[in-house]
């Protein structure tokens, strides 16, 4: 089911066994005639939201509805569960056109962003979560915000962005701070061996020397990259290029999308 998803690399069959297991999350199958043909995941992920996840058909049943069936059926169990959100991650060009024909509304488009790991320096600083929530009215203001829709794009499960949110990633060692707070970096659990961030907030020297301390906090943790979620446009584009990321998939983007239940 999952062999011709991005040239064999689907991140399914490593996650397999987890979402089988795991009890506060509903991993369904769709059958027909006794055999599994497509699979979803539902998954509730913060207070009223549900994290909607892992929609695969097999390839020899494409385009008889099954999807759209799915996708109906997740949809109304979540309305039952009293969710007030539903909301998800794609890249897939497919599968953008199901979602908006469903209702579910465009957040936040993201590109990919990576930089090497690089020997010799600093690693980014960790702040905690008291002085997380003080840097909130600062991530608030800055420069391109307003391109993420409200949410940090993490594709694990996108949250409201807030002082909250904040407390949050730095609670959990996921928040790292440029000089004297004038730039952040919100993380993500990472899929490879890398350290990946989801929300850049700050501008100029700050977030230059922030963005050059993830590549040395990449080599000390032994790790091979630093994956950055950028919207197209955003002014930390310039920071990026000027500390040495290029783009690890220019063709293609990823999008947070979200339905009112």
């Amino acid at each position: 089911m999952t062999r011709d998803v991005w040239d064999g690399r689907d991140y399914l069959p490593r996650v397999f066994d987890r979402w089988v297991g795991d009890a506060g999350a509903a991993f369904q199958a769709a059958e027909v005639e006794g055999v599994v043909v497509g699979v979803q995941r539902l998954r509730p992920y913060a207070p009223g939201l549900i994290w909607y996840e892992g929609l695969r058909v097999a390839a020899e049943q494409r385009r008889r509805g099954i999807a759209r069936a799915m996708l109906e059926a997740a949809i109304e169990d979540a309305r039952e569960q009293r969710f007030r959100e539903m909301r998800l991650a794609t890249r897939d060009a497919p599968a953008v056109g199901l979602f908006e024909s469903a209702g579910f509304k465009r957040l936040a488009e993201v590109k990919w962003w990576r930089g090497t790991r690089v020997e010799g320096g600093e690693p980014s600083r960790i702040p905690d979560a008291a002085e997380a929530r003080r840097l909130w009215p600062s991530v608030a203001a800055s420069k391109g915000i307003e391109l993420y829709g409200g949410v940090c794009p993490d594709l694990n499960g996108a949250r409201d962005m807030d002082a909250g949110e904040m407390e949050r990633l730095a609670g959990q060692g996921l928040l790292r701070v440029g000089p004297a707070g004038r730039a952040v970096a919100a993380l993500r659990e990472a899929w490879g061996q890398n350290v990946a961030v989801s929300l850049l907030a700050g501008t100029g020297g700050a977030l230059r020397e922030l963005l050059m301390a993830l590549r040395f906090e990449a080599d000390a943790d032994g790790l091979n990259h630093v994956t950055v979620n950028l919207p197209p446009g955003h002014p930390a584009e310039d920071d990026l290029r000027a500390t040495g990321y290029d783009f690890a998939d220019a063709e293609a983007s990823a999008y947070v999308y979200a339905l009112k239940l």
